[in-house]
């Protein structure tokens, strides 16, 4: 519980900051970010007061969140890359996230976790990060890297999504099965969302200290 409430604390400080700093930034990524992390705040906030009320699944939510939280990472790094095929490699992806929605909500409706666009996505994200990566070595001469927009949160979202995703292709077997080592690894999971959002607030002290 306590892990819980310190990265739901730090998902609201990163937006509070963000929205104090959001002048300083002209970046479009940054304003879709601030978005990211309020829907990120609220759901995290409201499956809380379920699970500590014991109120019932909080996998329709969650489901919804999963369908908002990938594209959303997309949105955001498209206005990051200007190569064809990398900006392509996103739209693609918005495509096959309807298609997990429409199927996923047909065959197992939204009670059940959706542990297959899960991993798609975890894969997704990972390619952003990577991809956003190989650009900033590809202009390291012209910028510190360590000072580049999104660097720190590119940082966080790879480490978060590379440290879970072995959970998700088999978090569904887990919840009928493992319960032990579920809780265990919801720690973990906790641990690396405390890490990723603590980036994004110091990414967000990074493009304020550069603007001044």
């Amino acid at each position: 519980m306590i892990l819980d409430i310190i990265y739901i604390t730090l998902i609201f400080i990163a937006f509070f900051i963000g929205l104090i700093l959001k002048k300083r930034s002209s970046q479009f990524a940054y304003k879709v970010l601030l978005l990211f992390l309020l829907v990120t705040f609220l759901n995290e906030t409201i499956c809380f007061f379920i699970k500590i009320k014991h109120l019932g699944s909080t996998y329709v939510f969650y489901n919804a969140y999963y369908y908002f939280r990938f594209p959303v990472l997309g949105w955001i790094y498209l206005s990051q890359f200007s190569n064809k095929l990398q900006k392509s490699i996103i739209y693609i992806f918005f495509g096959i996230s309807l298609l997990f929605f429409f199927r996923n909500s047909y065959l197992y409706g939204f009670h059940e976790l959706h542990s297959n666009y899960l991993l798609t996505g975890g894969f997704f994200a990972i390619s952003l990060c990577l991809m956003f990566f190989y650009n900033i070595l590809k202009n390291s001469k012209k910028k510190n890297p360590l000072t580049t927009a999104f660097f720190w949160v590119s940082t966080g979202l790879f480490f978060y999504f590379l440290g879970i995703l072995p959970f998700f292709g088999v978090i569904n077997l887990l919840l009928k099965k493992e319960i032990i080592f579920v809780t265990e690894y919801l720690v973990l999971i906790k641990s690396m969302s405390i890490f990723l959002y603590s980036l994004i607030i110091f990414d967000f002290y990074i493009q304020w200290k550069g603007s001044k």
